[in-house]
């Protein structure tokens, strides 16, 4: 994510204090989260959470594997690994909450801000091999590079290749997609043919202006086989804290998909929101 959204960039290298601990705030939004069933619309078949602080995450599970049993969320995408898997108990911690919350059904994608983090995940896969991970996904805002961008897309499109190899490595199918904010044209041509999925950022107050922040975007990947998810931001320079209070993500995703399917677009693989923390609520 990039830095303004408190993204990988600032949050991988933080130590979390006392107010960014997850347990106070999961325990409020599992409470919240629990009137799912009275929502206007379906709740979508997939909907990711990055977390902050997952060394938090391990050592407290439960209120996460609450809202995963209630389908609440069906993915999370951890920050704070680094420190968990830059020592072999740490690594074993990671396993054993990486394999609990396969036990209850979730998919576990791993932010790839480098290739460090893939060689910690070598270090994981040696001592665990039955432990697995269901998706990579870059954090490179190449974007964000005005005077270097050619550059940094590179970067980021080599790494994108040294995330695909290492998932040929493992015996089971992972994904690589991207965290993207605003590729040209001919960058999106060439994330097509190597990203299976796309999560697209935007800052925006209110889901009545959800799809149209979008809308450019998911034009860029029509007819590619690249899914494509929206993140809700609560929170963010810009963020939809107050609408997700207020009507819930059920209604934000209402409105995104309404205003999708008025413009006859392919829908959303599913919903990403940013992060657990910040939500008010999923009601």
């Amino acid at each position: 994510m990039a830095t303004r959204y408190l993204g990988h960039s600032a949050l991988s290298s933080c130590v979390e204090s006392v107010k960014c601990r997850l347990f106070a705030t999961i325990v409020v939004a599992s409470v919240l989260i629990t009137p799912l069933a009275g929502e206007t619309a379906p709740a979508p078949a997939r909907r990711v959470v990055y977390v902050r602080d997952a060394a938090t995450l391990t050592a407290r599970p439960e209120p996460l594997l609450r809202l995963v049993d209630a389908r609440a969320i069906t993915d999370v995408a951890p920050y704070g690994l680094g420190p968990l898997l830059a020592t072999r108990a740490g690594r074993t911690a990671a396993a054993a909450w990486i394999d609990e919350l396969h036990a209850h059904g979730a998919r576990v994608i791993i932010p790839i801000a480098g290739r460090d983090r893939l060689r910690a995940l070598d270090a994981l896969r040696a001592e665990h091999p039955a432990t697995y991970v269901d998706a990579l996904v870059t954090e490179l805002e190449f974007w964000n590079r005005r005077d270097d961008r050619s550059r940094a897309f590179e970067d980021a499109m080599q790494l994108i290749a040294e995330m695909r190899a290492w998932a040929r490595g493992t015996s089971r199918k992972v994904d690589v997609g991207a965290y993207l904010g605003y590729p040209t044209r001919a960058e999106a041509a060439r994330l097509a043919g190597a990203i299976d999925f796309a999560y697209l950022n935007y800052s925006v107050a209110s889901p009545a202006r959800a799809w149209t922040s979008q809308r450019a975007r998911y034009a860029l990947f029509a007819g590619t086989r690249v899914a494509l998810w929206p993140i809700f931001y609560a929170t963010g320079e810009v963020d939809m804290r107050d609408a997700l209070d207020a009507g819930g993500v059920g209604g934000a995703e209402a409105a995104f998909t309404a205003d999708q399917r008025r413009d006859a677009a392919a829908a959303p693989a599913g919903f990403v929101y940013f992060t657990l923390e910040a939500m008010p609520g999923f009601h």
